[in-house]
């Protein structure tokens, strides 16, 4: 669904209504689908594939992992394999999870930054809202890690050492099925039960960027280190010029 950000910020105050019932996803292509970054490598294509992820690759991982971070997990535990993927996803490795925040503006912030504001690639950017409480009620599906039917969990790790999680307010789905939009909508009664898309136009990146920067939505907040405060620092040098359409 096309809508302006005025529209989106509508729906996004009247969610707070809602305490919780949602979470959202932010994309700076509205073509991109709803993918884990593991199965968009040749790591995993199925369900059978994550089974040998979680077996076989993350115990490689561990130990460079826990050398360098100071830190421990018991995969054998889920809540300490949650905790581990979080932190993995968080530092660029590739997992069967992927972010959503509790926070809409979060979520729109990850949108639009993520857009070239000189050379945007793609005409819109995506906002996905999904219904974490009807779902959780619906499919809460005790199922474990070695479950090879297709899978979607909403997953909620400990936030403890990491921060930028806390930072970001952030949550996940935990999928084995390479396609998560669709596995979605195959479980909806009707369009929209689950999970909505709005797409915006990349032209009102200035705007949106401005506004979230003076709710302290940005870079410096979500992910704190000099290269975010050079980042914000050419965000707010850009300012309100405006953008060209995508090629």
């Amino acid at each position: 669904m096309r809508i302006s950000w005025k529209e989106f910020k509508a729906i996004a105050s009247d969610d707070v209504e809602a305490d919780g019932a949602y979470i959202y996803r932010g994309q700076s292509d509205s073509t991109w689908p709803l993918k884990s970054s593991l199965f968009r490598t040749d790591i995993a294509n199925n369900a059978s594939d994550v089974v040998g992820y979680v077996n076989h690759v993350l115990p490689q991982v561990q130990e460079p992992v826990e050398a360098w971070s100071g830190k421990s997990w018991n995969l054998a535990d889920f809540y300490g394999l949650a905790e581990f993927l979080a932190y993995l996803q968080h530092y660029g490795f590739p997992t069967p999870l992927l972010d959503f925040s509790a926070s809409p503006y979060v979520a729109a912030y990850f949108a639009f930054a993520g857009v070239d504001h000189f050379k945007p690639k793609s005409d819109e950017v995506a906002i996905y809202r999904f219904s974490r409480r009807l779902w959780m009620n619906k499919f809460n599906e005790k199922t474990g890690i070695a479950n090879t039917s297709p899978t979607v969990k909403v997953l909620m790790p400990y936030i403890r050492g990491n921060h930028k999680l806390a930072l970001q307010q952030g949550l996940f789905l935990w999928a084995n099925t390479p396609d998560i939009e669709e596995h979605v909508k195959n479980h909806e009664e009707f369009e929209g039960q689950f999970l909505s898309k709005y797409t915006l136009s990349v032209t009102d990146r200035p705007r949106v960027i401005m506004e979230l920067s003076l709710m302290g939505i940005s870079a410096v907040q979500l992910d704190p280190s000099i290269e975010s405060v050079c980042k914000k620092a050419l965000e707010d040098i850009i300012g309100l010029t405006p953008m060209k359409k995508s090629r």
